[in-house]
């Protein structure tokens, strides 16, 4: 499965993200596409002066990251897809067709346990209902189908997007036996009271 390796630069810091998934570097093209800051690296970036690489490939290895080496085999090992997922990014945002991607995956959810194509008719419904290509890469591939349900989820995250994810994250770490709204809810009381 591919992992997706993201760079940020803005003279004179930098910041290197690795092995993320589909809907955590999502969060992160989303706020780009829409040339919001977000933060990344504890740090905060502003799209129109900053410069962003991502990169799509195998799975680095922590062994592999240490003094430095990260960066050069992502790049040895995979390929620069910045263009292609911010085009897809801004594609989604503008026609909408993430929406319809995410209402597919969720009856994919809900019938996944009854019939072994619900992924297939959740897809062709999407596809109906004109979702158009972004559907059709759905179905085809699993790394666009990620980056569609990231670039969706990071979108009804709002503005703060990588900030909310990460304490989503560490609630849900804490808690496990609630489910993922409740543990969103906590997590979005947690950064109000931060705030406040």
């Amino acid at each position: 499965m591919s992992k997706y390796h993201v760079e940020v630069r803005e003279f004179p810091r930098n910041v290197n993200r690795f092995n993320m998934s589909g809907q955590e570097v999502g969060a992160v093209l989303v706020a780009w596409a829409q040339e919001r800051v977000f933060e990344l690296g504890g740090q905060r970036w502003n799209p129109q002066s900053a410069e962003m690489t991502v990169i799509e490939g195998p799975e680095i290895p922590v062994s592999g990251l240490s003094m430095g080496r990260g960066w050069p085999a992502a790049l040895r090992e995979g390929l620069d897809v910045t263009e292609r997922v911010l085009g897809e990014a801004r594609a989604a945002i503008v026609d909408g067709s993430v929406a319809r991607i995410a209402q597919a995956q969720e009856a994919e959810e809900l019938a996944g346990a009854q019939a072994p194509d619900a992924a297939t008719e959740a897809a062709a419904a999407a596809i109906d209902e004109g979702a158009g290509e972004a559907a059709v890469a759905a179905v085809g591939s699993p790394a666009a189908d990620e980056l569609a349900l990231g670039v969706e989820l990071a979108a009804l995250l709002g503005g703060e997007a990588p900030r909310l994810l990460a304490a989503w994250r560490e609630v849900a770490a804490r808690a496990s036996g609630l489910s993922p709204s409740e543990t969103l809810a906590l997590a979005e009381r947690q950064l109000r009271d931060q705030d406040a």
